[in-house]
């Protein structure tokens, strides 16, 4: 029997800090025009069971007051409230930095997009960013 087990959703909703999805909608909602946002996706080697402590790492790592949301596969979207994209891509720098001091930065990629008054799909295009990117790496585009 393998030592891994599938995270639920109930492990990610009691994470210090994260906010449920809705919560961070309608606080990107509020974000003036100089937001965006940023999402970290785990690289598939990583168990289910070991992506809490992923997303536990990305928010301790991440800026104080912005609020990250966490799907049930461990992506961690972060709501950056200033700064826009180019904030987004140095807040990922600097936690790519952080997980490269336990030797992690390469089991991460990130994506960031601009918020531009959709937030949902500020999450999807980031998302679909990320997934692109190599690892330790971020996609400001395409």
């Amino acid at each position: 029997m393998s030592p891994w087990h599938p995270v639920t959703s109930d492990a990610f909703s009691h994470l210090p800090w994260a906010v449920t999805r809705a919560e961070f909608l309608k606080t990107a909602r509020d974000t003036g025009g100089d937001g965006a946002c940023l999402v970290f996706v785990i690289s598939e080697e990583i168990p289910p069971g070991a992506r809490a402590g992923y997303a536990q790492l990305i928010i301790a790592y991440a800026r104080a007051n912005e609020p990250v949301t966490i799907d049930r596969d461990g992506i961690s979207a972060l709501l950056i409230t200033e700064g826009g994209v180019k904030a987004g891509a140095t807040v990922a720098e600097r936690v790519f930095g952080l997980m490269r001091r336990i030797s992690l930065e390469t089991t991460i990629r990130a994506g960031v997009a601009a918020l531009d008054g959709d937030p949902e799909t500020a999450i999807v295009t980031a998302r679909r960013r990320a997934e692109l990117a190599g690892p330790s790496s971020t996609v400001l585009e395409g």
